[in-house]
């Protein structure tokens, strides 16, 4: 059994191809459906968030898990109208696998290092091979150890410290064309977890004016309750573009809602600068609105950059984390080998069991009840006792000795064939 994994990402795409493989929630379930169905394959993971599409599977060996990823890869290209650069380095075999997932949840393969966003992006992959069938014990047991990787990294080290998500680098490119951020009328798109954030950033900021929107408006309403603020729904959009200071959008929307033509007639007889933060993947935002006089739009891959400069905090705590993630990879593939070698293991202990179970039925007339039973229970302790080390080893390089020992089995331990031939003789 190996994992493999389908990863693109914001290291090999931009946004404007990364936006084309986002993936909903309906659509990565119904996907993880049809692939189970096609592939036979129960254990799969899709992660699918704004920087990123991955997607993890177990298959019977490394070679068939590549030739179905690679199959995948290329439907995907042909029906989103995309090319990956280098083919090879988005498929990844078992132990560059499985480490990646845990380093995913970690931070360590964040555009911006260390945020916390993608831990709660991990969970929800789960939910969507929960409700897919695809939520075998194997890819179930390592989303457990990323997910533990990523808690213990956000407790033990400094990998998070420092608020460097999007939400806040959005605000602080506000604070640059802006000034200061008290006074400004700020319209926020969306109601997601993003524009949570953004919202609780800007707690602290004085005589703010908040509009929030969303296709929702019963969403949009509990935030507006929440941190103060007009509540709407999407139907308010160019209204509340017209009057704010800075609009940030984060919808989900498979199409942008926030269009030039349209931006164009409102702003017509504009003077203020409006600043436009597009959180969104796909894009909520034409990229053509930053060309319109005074609208400045910066858009994910734009925030990465601008807060680089303050990374270098988390940077140091990567060697720490390093560790965390190679520690939680590594008993992740102690319990694979234990798991590989499981037949072979009962095998054996359902042989020395036949065996003890063969003597006490040969003994069941030559001693009395309660001794027979001594026997017995004397028996099974002395084989779990025996059993233990080899079981232990076993367990610990399954992978290299499950074949030999499968095949001593067949071979060693054939009671009922050695009981008749003791009979006849």
């Amino acid at each position: 059994m190996k994992i493999n994994c389908l990863a693109l990402d914001h290291t090999i795409l931009p946004i404007e191809v990364r936006e084309k493989i986002a993936f909903s929630r309906e659509d990565s379930i119904q996907f993880l459906s049809q692939f189970r169905h096609r592939y036979q394959i129960d254990d799969a993971l899709l992660l699918s968030t704004c920087n990123r599409t991955e997607l993890y599977i177990l298959a019977k060996n490394s070679h068939i898990g590549f030739e179905i990823l690679d199959s995948i890869l290329e439907t995907w290209q042909q029906e989103r109208g995309f090319r990956v650069p280098v083919r090879c380095a988005a498929i990844h075999p078992h132990k560059v696998a499985v480490k990646r997932l845990v380093r995913v949840a970690a931070g360590l393969e964040s555009q911006i290092i260390g945020e916390s966003e993608i831990l709660g992006q991990v969970r929800v992959a789960k939910e969507l091979s929960d409700e897919a069938g695809v939520s075998g014990k194997v890819i179930l047991r390592l989303w457990e150890r990323a997910l533990r990787c990523g808690k213990r990294v956000r407790s033990e080290t400094r990998l998070g410290d420092g608020a460097l998500s999007v939400a806040y680098g959005a605000l602080r490119i506000a604070r640059k064309i802006h000034g200061s951020l008290d006074g400004l009328s700020f319209g926020i798109i969306g109601a997601g977890e993003i524009s949570e954030l953004v919202l609780k950033n800007l707690e602290g900021v004085k005589n703010k004016k908040l509009t929030i929107l969303n296709r929702s408006p019963e969403r949009a309403e509990l935030l507006a309750a929440r941190f103060g603020g007009e509540a709407g729904s999407l139907d308010k959009l160019s209204a509340t573009v017209s009057k704010s200071d800075v609009v940030i959008c984060s919808t989900g929307s498979q199409a942008p809602i926030l269009k030039e033509k349209e931006l164009a007639a409102e702003i017509v007889n504009r003077r203020k600068s409006l600043l436009l933060v597009d959180l969104g993947l796909p894009r909520d935002i034409e990229p053509g609105c930053g060309n319109l006089p005074q609208v400045f739009l910066h858009n994910l891959d734009d925030l990465a950059r601008l807060i680089e400069e303050n990374l270098d905090e988390r940077r140091n705590a990567i060697p720490e984390a390093l560790e965390i993630v190679d520690h939680e990879a590594h008993r992740f593939e102690l319990w694979l080998s234990g798991l590989r070698s499981e037949p072979a293991l009962l095998a054996l202990r359902n042989a020395m069991k036949e065996a003890c179970d063969l003597e006490l039925e040969l003994l069941k007339d030559e001693v009395d009840s309660e001794t027979h039973e001594h026997l017995r229970v004397l028996l099974h302790r002395l084989v779990k006792r025996v059993l233990h080390k080899p079981t232990e080893d076993l367990r610990s390089q399954g992978e290299d000795l499950e074949p030999r020992f499968l095949q001593r089995l067949e071979s060693l331990f054939q009671l009922e064939d050695r009981a008749e031939g003791e009979d006849s003789s």
